[in-house]
């Protein structure tokens, strides 16, 4: 749930932030409040007999074409070879998605949809990066499915490959666990409400164990559960892409004004042995400062520095574990 931001972007992001966190006593922020609808249309050929047909294909047309338009509007240098990827598995890029018109012609039918995809994993799936900072990805291990149906390896794996987790060279297995619940009708609606549990452990080079919740809405139980589902995946896939690149979060809550965040990366460069690297890699929903950490350091020995800097005119407090790769402070 971040936004990648360019270095000219940093300082009014923060000042965005502070704003936001001084109404967001009366807002509801939502987990995937980043997510951005885009509208797109396309028409596929109607066989005699085979409406249905059409309108499925012309939806799928229609589903890439928005998924096509959100890569176009990303800023930044991106990888061909990864854009090839997102859009060889459209469906998992645009699972939550509404249908906003159907046209019926005489040979023709014309579907217009609305998607919501997620801007920030998006773009940061899709950016060129160095061959040096490359995720090595993990190799794919057992798969045990509970309450679900049309899951199966093949449909999990290959979002999984879209996001760049899963691969054949990587030097860690990844298995995975799966509970679908249909959670009933939603009051005074058309729509039920579906969850889904994964639960991920990696063995091999990277030992961790992970857990999500997903929860998808529609008036179709399987619908709702394959929107669960790729919400479940993408927040696994965002865990997992922080521990394939070997890289720490630090998850800064008040980051204001925007000198604090600057001063707070500047010692972690300069004052702490093993970090190579310290960039602002977003700013989340809530107005949490992500700040990604590279170099030769783990979680628990950054957090032993973080309790030994001292700041000029602030200070962290609340530090505490915030993932399998992430640590979360408050500045103060």
């Amino acid at each position: 749930m971040r936004r990648p931001l360019g270095s000219g972007a940093r300082l009014s992001a923060l000042a965005v932030a502070s704003t936001l966190a001084a109404v967001s006593s009366f807002l509801v922020v939502c987990p995937r409040a980043e997510a951005a609808p885009i509208q797109a249309n396309a028409a596929a050929i109607a066989a005699a007999g085979k409406p249905d047909r059409a309108r499925d294909e012309a939806t799928a047309k229609a589903r890439k074409a928005a998924l096509e338009q959100a890569i176009s509007s990303v800023e930044i240098p991106t990888d061909p070879a990864a854009v090839a990827q997102v859009l060889a598995r459209a469906e998992a890029w645009t699972a939550a998605y509404r249908v906003l018109e159907v046209t019926t012609g005489a040979d023709h039918v014309e579907v217009s949809v609305e998607v919501e995809i997620d801007l920030p994993r998006l773009r940061k799936r899709i950016a060129v990066v160095a061959a040096s900072q490359r995720p090595s990805g993990f190799r794919f291990g057992k798969l045990q499915v509970s309450g679900c149906t049309g899951i199966d390896e093949a449909a999990l794996t290959g979002p999984l490959r879209a996001y760049g987790i899963v691969a054949d060279g990587g030097d860690a297995t990844l298995s995975l666990t799966i509970a679908c619940k249909d959670r009933g009708a939603v009051a005074n609606t058309h729509v039920r409400a579906a969850a889904v549990e994964i639960t991920a452990k990696t063995t091999g080079a990277v030992e961790l164990e992970l857990g999500f919740t997903g929860r998808g809405f529609a008036e179709d139980i399987e619908v709702a559960t394959g929107i669960a589902l790729d919400r479940a995946v993408g927040e696994l896939a965002d865990e997992l892409a922080v521990v394939a690149r070997g890289e720490l979060e630090l998850r800064v809550e008040q980051p204001w004004p925007a000198a604090r965040v600057a001063s707070l990366e500047r010692s972690l460069r300069e004052a702490v042995i093993g970090v190579d690297a310290v960039e602002l890699a977003g700013i989340s929903a809530d107005g949490t400062a992500i700040l990604r950490v590279g170099g030769r350091i783990d979680a628990k020995q950054l957090g032993r520095a973080l309790q030994d800097l001292s700041f000029p005119g602030f200070a962290l407090v609340g530090l505490r574990v915030d993932g399998a790769h992430a640590l979360r402070v408050r500045m103060q």
